[in-house]
C-alpha cells in the first residue's frame, strides 16, 4: 500500500504544483498514546521528516488531528514561535502550509498537508481540492 501512496502523493503534488505534499499518520501501537509521523511525502528536500514525532496538539499535523479542522498557516518564517512549533515547516523550509484532516467515521485517521516554500495564497478552489483529496485518501487507506 505504501508504494501506491507514494505514487498518489507524487501525482497530486505534480498536478497542483505545490512544493511539498505529505501524509501524517499515527505510528503508535493501538494501546499506546498517539505518535503522529509523516509517513509519505513528495517534494521533500531531505529525509529529516522521518525523525519528526508529534503528539496530538503539537505541530501542524498534531493541531489538525486535535481539532479535526483544516488549518492554514502563512508567513511561517516571519513567526519564530511557529518555526519552533512546526518542525515540518522548519526542516522543509515551508513558508505557507494548508493541512486538512483525513476522516473516517468522525475520527481523524491521517492529515494531508500541502506546502509552499514561498508566500502563497491558497484559493477556495485549492482548499476544496485538498479536502476532496483527503476524502479520496480515506478511501485508499481502506483498501
Amino acid at each position: 500500500m505504501m508504494e501506491s501512496l507514494k505514487e498518489w502523493v507524487t501525482a497530486y503534488r505534480e498536478k497542483w504544483g505545490c512544493d511539498f505534499l505529505g501524509i501524517a499518520m499515527n505510528a503508535a501501537a493501538e494501546d499506546a498514546p498517539k505518535e503522529i509521523r509523516w509517513v509519505q511525502v513528495a517534494g521533500n528536500r531531505s529525509e529529516a521528516y522521518k525523525n519528526i514525532r508529534l503528539q496530538v496538539g503539537r505541530g501542524i499535523a498534531g493541531m489538525v488531528w486535535k481539532t479535526a479542522r483544516t488549518q492554514l498557516d502563512e508567513h511561517i518564517f516571519q513567526q519564530p514561535d511557529k518555526l519552533v512549533e512546526y518542525p515540518i515547516a522548519r526542516t522543509e523550509k515551508l513558508q505557507t502550509a494548508l493541512a486538512v484532516p483525513v476522516m473516517h467515521h468522525s475520527e481523524v485517521e491521517a492529515v494531508l498537508m500541502s506546502g509552499y516554500r514561498t508566500d502563497h495564497s491558497f484559493s477556495f478552489v485549492e482548499r476544496q481540492q485538498l479536502e476532496t483529496a483527503a476524502a479520496e485518501l480515506s478511501q485508499r487507506l481502506r483498501k
